[in-house]
């Protein structure tokens, strides 16, 4: 099994009981769990309730982020960490989890824009030149 790398708030610990107990408690602003280049992390969003998300490891420049639909309890929190920990498939949450709008569907989304734009500059030019409006 690889490497288990636990963080919090950027200061990386040395199990996850810390970890997650400084969640809890509120001392912390989030705990990451990296694996093979993949990061489980959460934040406490109130009392027992978490924000989690994932992000998968690829040869993109952009991963993929999952977000848990809902807010995670404690428990339900201290599993998908041991889970995750111990090396279990995680794909469930392509299915199940929302996904996030990655930076590299953000970057081709703005180009289809820019295309869509210049087209129908193009076409106004046209038509306003067709009509006489310029020369």
């Amino acid at each position: 099994m690889s490497k288990v790398q636990w963080e919090i708030s950027n200061d990386e610990v040395t199990d996850r009981d810390t970890a997650l107990r400084r969640l809890q408690e509120g001392t912390t602003g989030h705990v990451v769990c990296a694996r093979d280049g993949a990061c489980l992390q959460s934040y406490k969003e109130a009392d027992g309730v978490y924000h989690c998300e994932i992000v998968f490891k690829t040869d993109s420049c952009c991963p993929p982020v999952f977000a848990a639909p809902e807010g995670v309890t404690g428990r339900e929190l201290e599993m998908l960490y041991d889970r995750f920990a111990n090396g279990d498939d995680f794909s469930f949450v392509e299915k199940e989890w929302e996904p996030l709008m990655a930076v590299e569907y953000r970057h081709r989304h703005n180009v289809m824009w820019f295309i869509f734009l210049f087209i129908a500059l193009v076409i106004a030019v046209m038509a306003a030149y067709q009509h006489g409006w310029i020369e």
